[in-house]
């Protein structure tokens, strides 16, 4: 996966599945929950897990299975989207890694905007929130979000599995 062990793919599902997955996660029907922050310290956003703890969260859990096929997902630790709204300066998460232990960490970008993901705290490498691209990484390395100033709300599908 490259010098960091990181890679970024571009139309990574195919287009129906992705309009469906932008369609569903982007309705205004959809349901998200408040949370007080990201990593601690930073600024609040909303969620919707799909799976954690061993257990499907949501009725929307058939909608990853062209995620995990294509990642060759052998076992899954979480599925969550995270969504942060546009509020006219551009907030980040602190430095973090999603688990403690060795796995991977997927985000899927499902909308187009100026916000972006950071990785490894040294080199500091952006990856633009572009619609229907995946960043797929070791979860070892420290990375953070940064919000949007551009569009009312960035979605995002963060997957941590084996």
């Amino acid at each position: 996966m490259g010098d960091l062990n990181y890679k970024v793919i571009d139309n990574f599902l195919e287009k129906e599945a992705y309009k469906n997955i932008q369609n569903v996660f982007m309705s205004p029907d959809f349901p998200w929950y408040f949370q007080k922050s990201m990593t601690g310290k930073d600024s609040n956003f909303f969620s919707h897990s799909i799976f954690k703890q061993h257990i499907v969260f949501s009725p929307h859990y058939e909608l990853m299975n062209p995620f995990l096929i294509k990642m060759e997902c052998k076992a899954l630790s979480e599925i969550r989207l995270n969504l942060t709204i546009n509020k006219y300066v551009q907030e980040s998460s602190d430095w973090h890694v999603d688990r403690v232990y060795k796995c991977f960490t997927s985000i899927f970008y499902v909308n187009t905007n100026n916000g972006y993901t950071l990785i490894d705290e040294d080199k500091k490498i952006k990856i633009e929130s572009k619609e229907n691209r995946m960043l797929i990484f070791d979860s070892q390395i420290k990375h953070k979000a940064v919000s949007q100033t551009d569009v009312e709300r960035r979605i995002v599908i963060n997957f941590n599995y084996f």
